[in-house]
């Protein structure tokens, strides 16, 4: 005889935590939940197209491309002059 302790499983889970099964119908008790019925069909319309490809963008970029963007939104302070030295003694 092995001393290994067997997993502890509940064989129906339901009826002990009062949720509803899991294959979503509707109860009183969790009126807001989303079942297998209530996701929709899953068909998409044969005229449906995308716009834009996100992820053909995100290869595209590179890191110049990134940089350049970068400085366009970078905003930086005005410099400011650098003071004017005191005139010396002239030379002549």
């Amino acid at each position: 005889m092995s001393n290994q302790p067997k997993p502890f499983v509940i064989p129906s889970r339901e009826p002990v935590t009062r949720e509803p099964d899991p294959g979503g119908r509707w109860s009183k008790q969790f009126p807001d939940m989303i079942g297998y019925k209530s996701q929709g069909g899953g068909k998409v319309p044969d005229d449906f197209g995308w716009n834009t490809n996100p992820k053909q963008w995100q290869e595209e970029l590179t890191v110049e491309s990134l940089a350049r963007r970068y400085e366009k939104l970078r905003v930086l302070p005005p410099k400011q002059e650098a003071p004017a030295l005191p005139e010396g003694p002239k030379k002549e």
